[in-house]
């Protein structure tokens, strides 16, 4: 056992027998001594994504950062390398994927927004494949609000809410410091008082009893909660909070508190100085043994045990040997039943990050470079490389809300442990002095949910994903048991890749993918016996399911407050910005590719008199002769082996299609039929044996016809008068269906990781005077979501300021590879330039 451990198990002992004489012993701690977690649990990830706002228009751009740790250490993940983020949209579904490569548990990605989203509340949510074993408990789940790129826009709540002038009276819960009020047994009591929307409201009021008689007094802090101290707790009594209407005058409103129960249980925790003091008291329970269990994030560090002197069992434990965030102390009885608990906020700033951030000027006028250095150290001053990310923004449109929304410091070590929303959760990492009582107070007023951290690895159902992986099973023409068969996957991204293996006993698969961005992937797996003879085996590929949606419906009747509106404004103005100062775009011309021997034949005559002559000409032989024993069907030889003549790309449903070079609109025809809209996935499948040539027609005739033959539903004043055509010929010449369908194939597209996007900034280096007709108006001036602190803790930045002058706020959030976190805002100002 370490010097460290055994130092403090001696002084808690010295501690306890000092202070109140009794006998106490420490629980095997549920780590091994070298601090890794026991083998005979799996533990959870956390996910914390770091947004850079929480209100967005249409036409705007969402990023985040990713990070994924060990629950309960917050050291980044060594499991998962997938992570998955959706955004679901008002309707509770699911309206855009991403799949985020993570390396050391940090990723990053954004979504793209546009006129097809909706106004409304949208939730974003991250999860991995490993997470799924742990439940929803964790699920990272943040709302944001969306609002038209094109609207005017009214302070007007959902759903019929009366505005905040109507509303009802306000709804006042009270909550006893373990559980309940029991007679005897002085005791805590926090508060929320909650408006018509379920926010917190400030109040004021005394509490009386049934006789008028005032008891003590209480006050809220600006989100609705606090705490007050009931010495008198007496069974025969009744109390009430009493307040003054906020609607009528002269009337006072009146709250029953929790009834007072005659037997049980009080456990009281109070910060004092560095330790924290403890006392349980019962008053039914005299002399007898009772245990006091302390656990953060699951894992349980001591059991205290110790006899009760009068029904009161008291000592004072210190703080530092527990780690930072919520601790829960549960006293039970000597069978080990829980009989009261209580959560309390450890805070531990010394165990967190040290962040500095100087900027190389005081002040900076508009357009002006902005240069950054980023310090990080402990709290010893030592250096701590750490994974960082800048987020710079006007701190008038932008800064209240980024104070007030959930942060880093906020997730890991508050809300990742509570259950159910927390209002503003910023603003309990930026209260100054008062913090330890506002956060004592949420903790006794916000449920608690003892999260499933660890779970035997017998039950586990889904393995880490530390890449991309097709995996899957091979069923069909098996008579007693199953054979083993072999596979070779072809996979279509920025190289060609094959893999061959053979299946198990149980006829499962599993290939390993090479890092691919984009979409979707398209992939070939042919299936084939031990002598290689290709065989019609059915192959059915793992499905990922997403979670179900869980939507909570109180985000819904939020009103739109004067912070929104401001945002929201300012967007629509930057727009219009936008709009009256276009950025041009150019082509490229793509040279002509001449085509010489070319056989007329009477297929080709009809398709050429309707739609003109090819410029490329593929005989099929020539396509034949590239067809390797992997190849699955037309497109996959086109793809590897005519790059240069024609684009084989997957489209959104995960299909490959064919598209002609700087092409609008590319349709197909084959022996000259048009294929319909729906009959396009087949195309690719076509075997090349069965082809007799596959051509090019640039700036197609009669295009217009062709379209609406191919989409027979459209609308023709939408179909377009210019296009490019690819006409197939085939030996049987009659059309998509003539053709035979190769043996033992899958052919699927399979989601990979979303390709990243630098932030745009514009760059000011040499600002002519014609530069200035177009405002910059940007209010997000800075965002990258990875910067490295090196091994001395150093990192830098720069960066150019927009037009609007005021306070800018930097905030920069921090983690190490050993799970510290660290969170600093700075401002700087920006003056009128002349």
């Amino acid at each position: 056992m370490d010097q460290d451990f055994c130092t403090t198990v001696r002084r808690l002992f010295r501690i306890l027998f000092v202070v109140i004489g009794f006998s106490v012993f420490f629980a095997s701690l549920s780590r091994s001594q070298s601090g890794n977690i026991n083998s005979h649990a799996s533990l959870a990830e956390k996910i914390y994504l770091q947004l850079d706002g929480k209100v967005y228009t249409t036409d705007k751009t969402i990023w985040f950062k990713a990070i994924v740790t060990d629950a309960v250490s917050h050291i980044p993940t060594a499991l998962s390398g997938v992570l998955y983020v959706e955004l679901v949209g008002p309707d509770e579904k699911i309206t855009e994927k991403k799949l985020i490569k993570l390396v050391n548990g940090i990723g990053d990605g954004f979504f793209q927004l546009n006129t097809g989203y909706s106004e409304g509340i949208y939730q974003i949510r991250g999860y991995t494949e490993w997470n799924k074993n742990f439940g929803t408990d964790f699920i990272f789940n943040e709302y944001i609000r969306i609002f038209a790129a094109a609207a005017t826009l009214k302070s007007k709540p959902k759903n019929g809410f009366p505005p905040a002038e109507n509303r009802n009276e306000p709804d006042l819960q009270f909550f006893a410091e373990s559980g309940e009020l029991v007679h005897g047994i002085p005791c805590k009591i926090g508060f929320k008082a909650l408006d018509h929307y379920g926010k917190g409201i400030s109040v004021a009021g005394e509490i009386v009893t049934k006789e008028g008689e005032v008891v003590t007094f209480f006050k809220s802090n600006q989100l609705g909660m606090g705490s007050f101290k009931l010495s008198m707790v007496d069974s025969t009594y009744v109390y009430y909070a009493k307040l003054k209407s906020p609607s009528e005058e002269n009337l006072s409103l009146m709250y029953p508190l929790p009834r007072v129960v005659p037997r049980g249980n009080v456990l009281a925790v109070i910060k004092n100085g560095d330790e924290i003091r403890l006392a349980a008291t019962s008053n039914y329970l005299k002399d007898d043994t009772v245990y006091v269990r302390i656990s953060c994030r699951g894992m349980v560090y001591f059991d205290i045990k110790g006899g009760l002197k009068e029904g009161v069992l008291a000592f004072h434990f210190p703080a530092n040997r527990l780690p930072e965030g919520i601790i829960a102390f549960t006293m039970m009885d000597n069978t080990f039943q829980p009989i009261a608990e209580r959560l309390y906020f450890n805070e531990r700033p010394d165990s967190r990050i040290n962040i500095s951030i100087s900027t190389d000027k005081v002040n900076y006028t508009q357009r002006e470079l902005t240069q950054l250095k980023i310090g990080t150290e402990n709290s010893n001053g030592e250096a701590v490389p750490a994974s960082l990310s800048l987020l710079v923004l006007n701190k008038e449109q932008m800064g209240h809300i980024q104070q007030t929304r959930q942060n880093i410091l906020s997730y890991f070590l508050l809300s990742s442990d509570l259950k159910g929303e927390i209002e503003d959760p910023g603003f309990y990492f930026n209260n100054g002095d008062n913090k330890y009582n506002d956060l004592d107070a949420l903790l006794l007023t916000q449920g608690w949910r003892k999260y499933n951290y660890t779970k035997p690895a017998e039950k586990i159902l889904f393995q880490p994903e530390g890449q991309l992986i097709v995996s899957g099973s091979v069923h069909g023409l098996f008579k007693k048991k199953k054979k083993e068969v072999k596979l070779t996957m072809i996979s279509f991204g920025q190289g060609k890749s094959i893999q061959t293996q053979n299946t198990d006993s149980l006829g499962r698969f599993n290939f390993n993918m090479e890092d691919e961005f984009g979409q979707n992937l398209n992939i070939l797996i042919q299936s084939a016996n031990k002598s290689g003879t290709k065989k019609n085996y059915t192959i059915a590929l793992d499905k990922k399911e997403s979670p179900a949606v869980y939507f909570d419906q109180t985000q819904l009747v939020e009103s739109v407050d004067s912070v929104l509106l401001n945002i929201v404004e300012k967007n629509l103005e930057r727009k219009k910005v936008d709009e009256t100062f276009p950025i041009s775009s150019g082509g490229i011309l793509l040279d002509e590719v001449v085509v010489e021997g070319y056989r007329l034949t009477p297929e080709r005559k009809k398709v050429m008199d309707e739609y003109g002559k090819p410029k490329v000409v593929i005989e099929g032989e020539a396509i034949q002769k590239k067809e390797e024993k992997w190849s699955y069907g037309l497109y996959s030889v086109l793809l590897f082996n005519f790059p240069d003549k024609v684009i084989i790309k997957a489209g959104r449903d995960g299909n490959l299609y064919a598209k002609v070079k700087n092409s609008e609109m590319t349709l197909v025809v084959i022996d000259g039929k048009p294929v319909i809209y729906y009959e396009y996935p087949f195309i690719p499948n076509i075997p090349p044996s069965q082809v007799k040539s596959f051509e090019i027609i640039e700036g197609a005739r009669n295009f217009s016809k062709l379209y609406l033959e191919a989409y027979p539903q459209a609308n023709p004043m939408d179909a377009p008068a210019w296009g490019d055509v690819i006409a197939i010929y085939t030996h049987g010449g009659k059309g998509i269906y003539g053709t035979d369908e190769p043996v033992g194939l899958l052919h699927a597209a399979i989601p990979v990781f979303s390709a990243s996007r630098e932030f745009y900034a514009p760059k000011y280096e040499n600002l002519q005077p014609q530069d200035w007709y177009k405002p910059d108006l940007r209010a997000l001036v800075h965002w990258i979501p990875k910067i490295n602190a090196n091994h001395l803790g150093k990192a830098s930045a720069t960066f150019y300021n927009a037009d609007i002058t005021g306070e800018m706020m930097v905030v920069v959030e921090a983690i190490s590879e050993n799970g510290e976190i660290g969170y600093k805002e700075v401002v700087y100002e920006v003056k009128k330039r002349n």
